[in-house]
């Protein structure tokens, strides 16, 4: 089928409104969708302000053609890559220079819309495409959306230019990157109706390296960069690279971090230890999917009595110890439905994120009965004052989840690679993530 010049080739999605096609063009691979009469009608002054827009961080209209029947055919750029959903569960998007040149395309293309007169009307991570190159790009721009035609937890609440205010917000939260957010001019009282949307300059960019790798071979150097890169500052980055330049250079050449809420956006993954996110068999599958972050934790002292020296905590013995303890506290506390008690094992991050879990799950009459796990395979990756860096293997030996409808039971063990940093002070576990090498993704 052919829609004027436009040929009419394999369904690419379908949405809520309909499918997208894909098509040639002499410019390349595009999108065309089709809208009745009256759809066109409605909208063709929103598609030519579309039109007017050159932001290389909204996805680009190329033509608007009437059918002879009347209907509309939308013809839009096809834009490669992963939407931001999905890339939040990536490694790629561990680094801090690349989460700020994410938020800072998508504020970008937020000001361009506004300046054009558009609201975009639901703009959620599932609209913003990463392309292979790192650029942040704003899809599904056809339709305007009306009250109540939102996504709930983002843009149901809100129209116009104040819900794309508000879900752009809730995005910069998810990637961390409030500050960088109000440093653009979106502060808190961006989100009322009467506000003005910041101009927004195009961001510079750097490419988001993506390569596939032997597990076997770089399993050390993944593990040290998972470890020392996190969350540091552009300048304590610098700084850590001058003083260890060996690891500066395998972090340049390999890329794993922590997997950006793990199992927050999954369903009945394996059970959750030491404040992994990985959750029983489901137990939070529908929470926290909005990316709200945990309640910040007051300051946690170190008890002086019976905590291990930093010499005697770098021993795999002494570490497999107090991993061990973590565990099993962590797994009492889940079962008896108690983060009161996480305190005493768990520190910074982690204790903040396993009480909002098991808060989550207490809310949703979700319980936990049984639930049983160990660790094993303790290696030291480094020891420092500051940290200690420890490869290790969760094994969930069994586990239980019950809601009102009945209860799941697993008894088949599952082991899971997992790299945890220790306080040596405190003797507390304040960081784990999945030990994932990473894998070149490709994405449509």
């Amino acid at each position: 089928m052919n829609i004027g010049a436009y040929e009419i080739g394999q369904v690419f999605h379908i949405g809520s409104s309909g499918p997208l096609w894909k098509t040639r063009t002499d410019a390349g691979d595009a999108l065309v969708a089709l809208r009745s009469p009256n759809e066109g009608e409605r909208c063709l002054a929103r598609w030519k302000s579309w039109a007017s827009i050159t932001s290389r961080h909204v996805v680009a209209l190329r033509d608007v053609v009437r059918s002879d029947d009347g209907r509309w055919a939308i013809v839009q750029d096809y834009v490669p890559g992963r939407s931001l959903d999905a890339e939040l569960g990536s490694p790629d998007l561990r680094p801090i220079a690349t989460r700020r040149q994410i938020l800072q395309g998508i504020a970008a293309g937020v000001s361009a819309l506004h300046g054009a007169g558009i609201a975009h009307g639901d703009l959620t991570p599932a609209n913003v495409i990463i392309t292979p190159e790192g650029r942040a790009v704003i899809i599904d721009l056809i339709d305007e959306i009306g009250d109540g035609e939102g996504t709930p937890g983002w843009s149901l609440e809100a129209t116009g230019r104040e819900a794309d205010r508000r879900c752009l917000r809730q995005i910069a939260s998810l990637l961390d990157m409030n500050e960088e957010l109000t440093t653009l001019g979106f502060d808190e009282s961006s989100t009322s109706g009467s506000a003005v949307t910041p101009t927004v300059c195009e961001p510079d960019e750097h490419v988001i390296t993506r390569e596939p790798v032997d597990p076997g071979r770089v399993i050390a150097e993944l593990r040290a960069a998972a470890l020392r890169e996190d969350t540091l500052t552009d300048a304590a980055a610098r700084a850590h690279d001058t003083a260890f330049p060996s690891v500066a250079r395998r972090r340049s050449t390999w890329r794993v971090g922590r997997s950006w809420r793990v199992g927050v956006l999954a369903v009945g993954v394996i059970a959750i230890a030491v404040g992994l996110s990985i959750m029983v068999y489901g137990v939070w599958g529908s929470g926290n999917q909005d990316g709200a972050e945990a309640s910040p934790r007051s300051h946690e002292t170190a008890s002086s009595a019976g905590t291990p020296t930093s010499s005697s905590m770098c021993e795999p013995a002494a570490l497999a110890e107090t991993i061990s303890h973590a565990i099993a506290t962590r797994d009492r506390a889940v079962m008896d439905g108690d983060a009161s008690v996480l305190g005493s094992v768990l520190g910074g991050e982690l204790l903040a994120q396993d009480t909002q879990r098991i808060e989550a799950m207490l809310s949703e009459g979700v319980r936990v009965p049984m639930l049983s796990s160990r660790i094993d395979n303790v290696a030291v990756i480094s020891c420092e004052q500051g940290a200690i860096d420890v490869g290790a293997t969760l094994i969930v030996e069994s586990s239980q989840t019950c809601r009102a409808d009945g209860c799941d039971t697993h008894d088949t063990p599952t082991a899971t690679e997992l790299l945890i940093r220790v306080d040596p002070v405190s003797g507390k576990v304040v960081k784990a993530e999945p030990a994932q090498p990473s894998g070149q993704q490709s994405g449509s």
